[in-house]
Parts: C-alpha cells; sequence; structure tokens
C-alpha cells in the first residue's frame, strides 16, 4: 500500500483521522480561500473585472472587505490572470515625502514584492506580473519580474495621504496614475490567444465555516503549480477527496467521515481565533516562501488577523492587545493612557500610526470625531515641550484640551495595531520597545 492508499485507508475506517486531517488541511487552505474570498468581491462580483483598479478613499466602519484595515494609506485593489500573458504595472513618480507601495501577493499570501518607496524611490518604475510557468526576456523598460506560485495575483496599493481628508484629491491623483496592462499592449505586439473562460462560483459570505469551504480548494487548486515542499499536504488533501481538476464530492464520503472533516475545520478556526488574541509579533506571517516556508499556521494566521499584511522591511504592525497587566483592553471596562517619551517615539523614515479595532469583528470603530487611527501624521497632534507624547484611548472624550491626541474605543472589547512604515533597524529586528496602555477603571 503506498502513502496516498494509506491516508485514504485511514480516512475511511477512522473518522478521528479523518478529523485530524481536515484540520491540517484547513490550516494548509486557509489562505486560498480567504483570498478568494477577497478576489470575488473586488474583481468579479457585480460590475468588477481582472485588471481593473479599484481605488478606495480612506477606510471607514463601513468597509468589511478585509480585516483590520488601515486608515493613513487609501488603498487600491487590482487582480490580474496571468494565464494567457504577463500584465505590467507602472507607477507614476511621486513627492519624496509621500510613501507608496504597491504589496503583490499570490494565492497562498506570499508576499512577492513591493515595488514603491522603500525598494525603488519615488521616481516611478514598471515590473512585469508574470504566473509561475512564464519564461522569457524581460521587457525594455521594465525593472524586474514579480512570479509567485498561483496563475492570478492581487495587490493591495497603498498611498499615504498626508495631512486629512483634504489631501484626498492628492491621492486620488496618484492612484489614477497607477496602470496595469498586458504585456502585449505595454509592447505594442500582437495579443496571444485568450485562456478558456472561468465561471468564478458565488462567494457566500460564511462558507469559510461550512462544508462548502472545500468545495473552493478543489476548484482553486488547479490554478496552483505545486511546489515540492507542500507535497505531503497535497496528499493530505486527496486522501479527503480534494484533488486539482476534480469538484469535490462529499456524496462520496461516509456520513461519519462529513461529519469528522466539519469537526476538523472547526478545530482549525478555533486555534486560529485562539492563537490570534495573544499579543504576536506578526511579522513573521508575512513574506515570500523562502521567509515563510512550510509554517502553514503563521501564513494562516497572517491572513486571519489581516489579510494583505506587508513585510516588515517595508511595514511592521506591532498588535496590541492588552493593557500593562495583560489584561485584553475593554473599552466597556476602562479607559487608557499610552505614553511616549521622547525616546520611545518609534524610528521610521515615514510614519507611525495605532489604529483601533472592535473585536470580534477587527473592523473599524464608529466614533462622533470620525477618528480611526492616530499617529505621527495626524493633525493637531499635541507633544509635551519634552518631546514626550500622550494618547487617551476610550470610549468617551478625554476633554476639550485632551481631544487632539484621543484615539476614541467601543464600549466594549477593542483590539490595536501600532503600524510603522519605513520602520527603523530597531523595528525591524524586533528590540524596539513600545509602551504600554495604563487602564484606569471607568468606576474611578
Amino acid at each position: 500500500m503506498n502513502k496516498d492508499q494509506s491516508l485514504i485507508a485511514s480516512v475511511t475506517s477512522d473518522p478521528q483521522a479523518a478529523r485530524c486531517l481536515a484540520r491540517d488541511a484547513y490550516i494548509f487552505t486557509y489562505p486560498l480561500v480567504m483570498n478568494y474570498r477577497t478576489m470575488f468581491m473586488q474583481a468579479i462580483d457585480e460590475d468588477k473585472a481582472m485588471g481593473k483598479w479599484l481605488h478606495l478613499g480612506l477606510s471607514s466602519p463601513a468597509d468589511t472587505d478585509i480585516v483590520t484595515p488601515n486608515n493613513d494609506t487609501p488603498y487600491s485593489y487590482a487582480w490580474v490572470d496571468l494565464r494567457t500573458e504577463p500584465w505590467v504595472l507602472t507607477m507614476p513618480k511621486i513627492e519624496k515625502e509621500r510613501f507608496y507601495t504597491s504589496q503583490w501577493d499570490d494565492y497562498w499570501g506570499y508576499v512577492l514584492d513591493n515595488p514603491g518607496s522603500v525598494n525603488d524611490g519615488n521616481d516611478g518604475l514598471s515590473v512585469l506580473l508574470a504566473s509561475p510557468s512564464w519564461k522569457g526576456p524581460l521587457p525594455k523598460g521594465v525593472a524586474r519580474v514579480i512570479q509567485g506560485e498561483t496563475d492570478v495575483l492581487g495587490t493591495l496599493t497603498r498611498t499615504q495621504i498626508i495631512g486629512g481628508q483634504e489631501d484626498l484629491l492628492r491621492v486620488a491623483d496618484i492612484q489614477a496614475s497607477y496602470k496595469l496592462e498586458p504585456l502585449s499592449s505595454f509592447a505594442g505586439t500582437p495579443a496571444p490567444k485568450p485562456a478558456p473562460t472561468i465561471t468564478w462560483p458565488k462567494w457566500s459570505e460564511g462558507d469559510e465555516a461550512k462544508e462548502a469551504y472545500w468545495s473552493y480548494v478543489s476548484f482553486l487548486l488547479p490554478f496552483v503549480s505545486p511546489n515540492p515542499d507542500d507535497q505531503t499536504m497535497h496528499e493530505t488533501l486527496a486522501s479527503l477527496g480534494i484533488e486539482s481538476g476534480t469538484p469535490w464530492d462529499p456524496a462520496a464520503l461516509a456520513p461519519a467521515v462529513r461529519e469528522a472533516m466539519q469537526q476538523g475545520l472547526e478545530d482549525g478556526r478555533a486555534e486560529l481565533k485562539k492563537l490570534s488574541e495573544g499579543g504576536i509579533d506578526a511579522a513573521r506571517f508575512f513574506g515570500t516562501r523562502k521567509r515563510v516556508g512550510t509554517n502553514y499556521m503563521d501564513r494562516a494566521l497572517g491572513v486571519y488577523m489581516g489579510i494583505f499584511g506587508n513585510v516588515k522591511e517595508v511595514s511592521v504592525y506591532l498588535s496590541m492587545p492588552a493593557d500593562a497587566e495583560g489584561t485584553p483592553l475593554d473599552g466597556g471596562r476602562s479607559t487608557y493612557t499610552l505614553s511616549f517619551t521622547r525616546e520611545q517615539m518609534p524610528p521610521v523614515d515615514y510614519f507611525w500610526s495605532i489604529t483601533m479595532y472592535k473585536l470580534p469583528q477587527r473592523l473599524l470603530v464608529d466614533n462622533p470625531i470620525h477618528r480611526y487611527s492616530i499617529g505621527s501624521a495626524t493633525t493637531g497632534l499635541q507633544t509635551n515641550e519634552d518631546g514626550s507624547l500622550v494618547i487617551y484611548v476610550g470610549k468617551d472624550s478625554p476633554g476639550t484640551a485632551k481631544e487632539s491626541n484621543w484615539l476614541p474605543a467601543p464600549d466594549g472589547p477593542f483590539w490595536t495595531v501600532m503600524r510603522c512604515y519605513g520602520p527603523g533597524q530597531s523595528i525591524v529586528d524586533g528590540n524596539y520597545k513600545r509602551p504600554d496602555y495604563v487602564a484606569r477603571s471607568l468606576n474611578k
């Protein structure tokens, strides 16, 4: 009996084995399916399309496409189908003081590259986006090629807003200058024969927690170029009846196995939830395969906690889930202060911010002053004469004199993230010590 047959036999005869394998398969494929969810909303549903930009303004509580959105760099999304030919991204020249980066991920959530300020400066450039199988000379005028492990790539391109709402027109102008075009259009050559049309399955919210989840996995596997390092996981999927090019048929499985697979799915979800609730160094979640490798839990946690999170060389996200005593943050129980000495101010080349999220949704928080983040680029932020800074965090205003430094919180559990753009070496190395929240009971 070969390895595949042994796995299938164990699943058929032992539902507990199926449960364990399904848990592992869920963690392995979670980025694949959740990136599809995001792509469906941004590039397939309604009048959207592949290769078409979706430019947004500042994020608000109404935005629910992705969890933990930032409120510093209006987003531009796009997805490209590379089966027919590569595409070319061209970025414009912008002001030296403004941050921009065009992050590109594959379906697995690997961060492939970041053309823009940190890696290239602000003078603009063109890069080639290619499928895993593409080979060819680099076209004239193109700086480099970006390739992942899937035939579809997606971008979350960030453009810094400087000052506030009054800068949105300039941001929109920059966003309109981002260009995506097929290589044949860029090079002025005949377009190749198009790839077969895809009938994309409609995403239904909540499917990530249902048996339907496995149907998405089987649908997406043909768009993946399997990496030899993942062979064991592909064998695990096959043992559960999930293979590339074959629709998943749950009716072919025994009822006990289907029930066990659902339990395994729920085990995986429970583990992601539990691990996400601690103070985690999220920098390790995001990067190329060389960095993240086969640590499938880290890869899944990155997507679970903040899909399209970036690599630490470009921006570092420090989760801040608890106060100095280790108690989870809760605006219905306490108010908080966050005090930076002059020496503690985050060392960054561009800017830093702290963003507020309500739990368990990890979405922005409605508040009367429409402030969802606070940081070095916040208009009117007041520092003390000695260069120190105090931020007030709570559901109610700390008073008119302190409101410039107020980050509104929900009347209940919340979670915050400090983002550092163009981080200094101490942040990249993990040696920077951020201040802790100091809590004061609402009853005092």
